[in-house]
C-alpha cells in the first residue's frame, strides 16, 4: 500500500502548494493530458482518480470548472484518499496550478452521476484544480517540537531524512487545519498516529495528506520506505 513513484519536483511543491479558491483559467490541455496520466497511475488498492471539466463545483470555486475525484471501494483505508488525491496535488502545484481539497464545495448529485457512483464506492472529497497565481505559502502549524513532543535539541539529532519528513509533513493541509495526526520519530522510522480532534469527519484523509508529505521528505534525501499499518497510524522505516 501507498507504494507511488514519487517525482523529485513535489519537495518544492510542498513549499508552493496553498489553497486556492479563485482561478483566472481552466489548465491547458497540455496540462489535463499529463494530470489524466498520473491519474491512472494512482488509480489502484481500491482507490480511482478521475479528472472532469465542466458542472460539479460549487460556487465557493470561481475561475474553473475542472476537478479531480477521488473514487474509493468501500473499506478502503481513508489515509489512502489522502495519499493519493496529495500526489495529484503536487504535481499540479509543480506545473504551476493552483488546487483545492473540497469535502463540501461540490455538488454530490453531479459528481456521482459523472463517474457513475457503483453501490461499493463512496466519494468524501474533490479537488479543484485551475490556472492561479500562487500566493505566498506561510501556514499556521504546530512546531516541530510540539508535533513530536520533542526539545529543539533532540530535533537537531534527527537524522536528515526524518527531519525533512517532519518539516514536510508538518505543512500537510487538513480540514478547518486541525492537523488530526501525532508524529513519532525514532532512529530508523517515522510514524503518523491518530489525534483526537473535535470534527473527525477527514482526519484519516488528512493523515493521508499528511503521510505523502512525510514520504516526499524522506525521498528528497534518498531515503524510501513503504507504510505499515499500526494500532493506531502507519510507520515507515527507511
Amino acid at each position: 500500500m501507498f507504494e507511488i513513484n514519487i517525482s523529485p519536483e513535489w519537495q518544492d511543491a510542498i513549499h508552493k502548494r496553498s489553497s486556492v479558491r479563485k482561478y483566472t483559467g481552466n489548465p491547458t490541455d497540455e496540462q489535463l493530458s499529463r494530470l489524466g496520466v498520473l491519474c491512472k497511475k494512482l488509480t489502484w488498492q481500491g482507490i480511482t482518480v478521475r479528472m472532469f471539466r465542466g458542472p460539479g463545483l460549487k460556487s465557493v470555486i470561481k475561475g474553473t470548472n475542472v476537478y479531480a475525484v477521488i473514487v474509493a471501494k468501500n473499506g478502503t483505508p481513508p489515509e489512502m484518499e489522502g495519499y493519493m488525491g496529495e500526489a495529484l496535488v503536487l504535481e499540479a502545484t509543480a506545473m504551476g496550478l493552483g488546487t483545492c481539497w473540497l469535502g463540501a464545495g461540490f455538488n454530490a448529485d453531479i459528481v456521482n452521476k459523472n463517474v457513475n457512483l457503483q453501490n461499493d464506492e463512496q466519494i468524501h472529497c474533490v479537488i479543484a484544480i485551475g490556472q492561479a497565481s500562487l500566493p505566498a505559502f506561510n501556514p499556521k502549524r504546530r512546531s516541530i517540537q510540539q508535533l513530536c513532543k520533542k526539545s529543539e535539541d533532540e530535533v537537531k539529532n534527527l537524522g536528515p531524512w526524518q527531519l525533512t519528513a517532519v518539516e514536510n509533513a508538518r505543512l500537510a493541509p487538513s480540514a478547518i487545519n486541525q492537523q488530526p495526526w501525532k508524529i513519532e520519530v525514532d532512529t530508523n522510522s517515522i510514524s503518523i498516529l491518530e489525534r483526537t480532534v473535535l470534527i473527525p469527519k477527514y482526519a484519516g484523509i488528512d493523515r493521508g495528506i499528511c503521510m505523502l508529505h512525510a514520504a516526499v521528505g524522506a525521498a528528497s534525501k534518498r531515503h524510501t520506505g513503504v507504510w505499515k499499518k499500526q494500532e493506531d497510524g502507519y510507520m515507515m522505516k527507511a
